[in-house]
């Protein structure tokens, strides 16, 4: 049994609330300038922790420059690395984040159009995960596409300059390996932020020409990398990428939100397709869940056994100072595996009677083993992220979050429906309350985790309302399925049911559910494909099977702002300018 993240007693202090008081003009108008060095160091420390999908800085040159020469770092860019780090550095007298984040936005809007910069390029990157976390996805998917143009720009000058000049490039190698790293920092970002959604880059991972990250020791150390691996070598096919260790984490993690966004996208839109191809057609969603899924298994092969959780401990990647990356790297693969096996469950769900009859012959193997390991991927993602907590690294991201988000229904599925989770209902029970508590946590952070956790506290009071209402229902495991609305996690893009249709159904509860369910699930609120299912007399327990899948596990408030670029779409949040 795991450790739980609520434990009181080994998490570090939650930070402290924000104050009342204003800074003074002159703060708010020059928040770098008084800063010691010392303080900057230090911020760099919690960057390079707390932020490993963004490792693109070359600490040793950093801290060098900012030792000697502070006034030779850009101070937009000190801004920027503030704005995501004040937060974790309780001790230290700052500002909030805010005063830096709304310094950097100005310089950024003054000198983004001048000769691009790394500097600049690297402040934008950073700018988009405060804008991420803060609520405002479409000014953060904005500056992504600013860091990433203004990379690839600085990329051709250097190729340029390289071909013309080849007896410099050792020289200039280091800069050149940073303006690599923060390119695929950038590709990795742009996928954490789509979140399934249709925008993406233009080029599939295999068919871009830049060399991925060296490892890390080759890059502090200033070495010239023995091999240099293309994305084309991600292959179980090439040599060169066998057994990648911790010290190509970027390179791991990066590949891994390629195919990660993938199986986003896949599983927001086969569903509407899924009848309508035949099996052999290479764009059938079982063609395509294969092939997703042997690219995801190629990816985990790639990795030495030391990357991956649970068979490799996540305490000794701490020892080494690696503990938040190799996380990130095994929220990406749960995080697959979980959405990957979930279309395989939805698309495996019959009428309930259909249902329980594969159940009592035992027939219905697909489903046995998308449920486990929907189940086990969830507790994975908890367990993680719980040892890292107890060990003194706790991970507190967006894109975290997100994934414990996204467990958490899971787990409250688990409590409702005990009979094939892991451990019984106890262990669901745990690992629900663990989660809670995470979001719980998350939200005093970040900003938006407000929606999350507002929608997981709707959504375990709709599950208890379903788990303590079930003594009329049959007993045989399967008899509840998971909801329908699964198909909706992470799709930024698409309309959500509406809010109000989940307060009806809490608040009409076990008396009303069989009078006003027609009702309360009519045109508007029905899910594509779930005419045919609501228009047949329902018994009980199917009634209770079809308000799970009406269920809407995400909030749309998440999706708005894609469609009409407006911060006003995130009113809840209270985003402005």
């Amino acid at each position: 049994m795991r450790l739980s993240v609520s434990c009181d007693g080994c998490r570090p202090p939650l930070p402290p609330e924000a104050q009342p008081d204003h800074p003074s003009p002159w703060c708010a108008e020059h928040p770098i300038e008084a800063l010691p060095s010392s303080t900057i160091i230090a911020a760099c420390e919690t960057y390079r922790k707390k932020f490993p999908v963004a490792n693109f800085l070359h600490y040793p040159s950093l801290i060098a420059d900012l030792s000697s020469n502070p006034a030779s770092v850009d101070p937009v860019f000190v801004a920027a690395l503030l704005s995501l780090c004040v937060r974790f550095m309780p001790d230290q007298r700052l500002e909030a984040a805010e005063i830096y984040a709304e310094y950097a936005r100005k310089q950024l809007a003054h000198r983004a159009f001048e000769a691009p910069s790394l500097y600049l390029a690297q402040s934008l990157v950073m700018i988009t995960f405060y804008e991420w976390g803060s609520g405002r996805p479409y000014k953060a998917w904005m500056y992504s596409g600013m860091a990433t143009y203004m990379i690839q720009s600085l990329l051709k000058t250097a190729d340029d300059s390289m071909e013309h000049n080849p007896q410099d490039f050792h020289a200039s190698q280091t800069q050149y390996e940073q303006l690599v790293r923060t390119y695929w920092c950038c590709f990795a970002q742009d996928c954490e932020l789509s979140s399934g959604a249709r925008q993406h880059f233009a080029l599939s991972f295999r068919q871009i020409s830049v060399p991925l990250p060296t490892s890390d020791r080759d890059f502090n150390f200033g070495r010239l990398s023995s091999h240099r691996l293309m994305p084309s070598d991600m292959s179980k096919h090439s040599p060169l990428s066998r057994n990648l260790t911790i010290d190509y984490g970027l390179t791991i993690v990066t590949r891994g939100f390629d195919i990660f966004v993938r199986i986003l996208r896949f599983a927001n839109e086969s569903r509407r397709g899924r009848t309508l191809t035949f099996p052999q057609d290479p764009s059938s969603p079982r063609v395509v869940w294969q092939r997703l899924k042997e690219e995801l298994d190629e990816w985990r092969f790639l990795q030495d056994v030391t990357v991956r959780y649970p068979a490799t401990s996540a305490q000794a990647h701490v020892a080494l100072g690696y503990g938040e990356l190799f996380a990130y790297i095994n929220l990406v693969y749960f995080m697959s595996i979980l959405f990957l096996y979930r279309d395989q469950f939805l698309s495996s769900l019959k009428p309930h009677s259909d249902l329980l009859h594969d159940l009592q012959g035992s027939s219905n193997v697909d489903e046995s083993q998308a449920i486990r390991q929907l189940f086990e991927a969830a507790q994975n993602i908890g367990g993680i992220l719980s040892a890292l907590e107890v060990s003194g690294a706790p991970v507190i991201t967006p894109y975290s979050g997100f994934s414990i988000f996204v467990a958490a229904h899971i787990n409250m599925y688990g409590t409702v429906c005990p009979q094939r989770y892991p451990g019984g209902i106890e262990r669901a029970e745990e690992e629900k309350k663990a989660n809670l508590s995470y979001l719980e946590r998350l939200s005093r952070y970040w900003p938006v985790g407000h929606n999350w956790w507002r929608t997981v506290q709707e959504a375990n009071r709709f599950y208890e309302i379903a788990r303590n209402n079930q003594t009329h229902v049959r007993e045989e495991a399967g008899h509840l399925t998971i909801a329908g609305t699964l198909d909706e996690y992470g799709d930024i893009r698409s309309v959500h049911p509406r809010q109000e249709l989940s307060q009806q159904m809490l608040q009409g509860g076990v008396e009303t559910r069989g009078r006003n369910n027609h009702q309360a699930l009519g045109s508007d609120g029905r899910h594509h494909g779930t005419e045919s299912r609501d228009a047949v007399p329902l018994s009980e327990s199917h009634e209770l099977e079809v308000e799970m899948l009406q269920w809407p596990f995400i909030d749309e408030s998440w999706s708005l702002g894609f469609d009409t670029g407006f911060d006003a779409a995130w009113p809840s949040l209270g985003a402005s300018s």
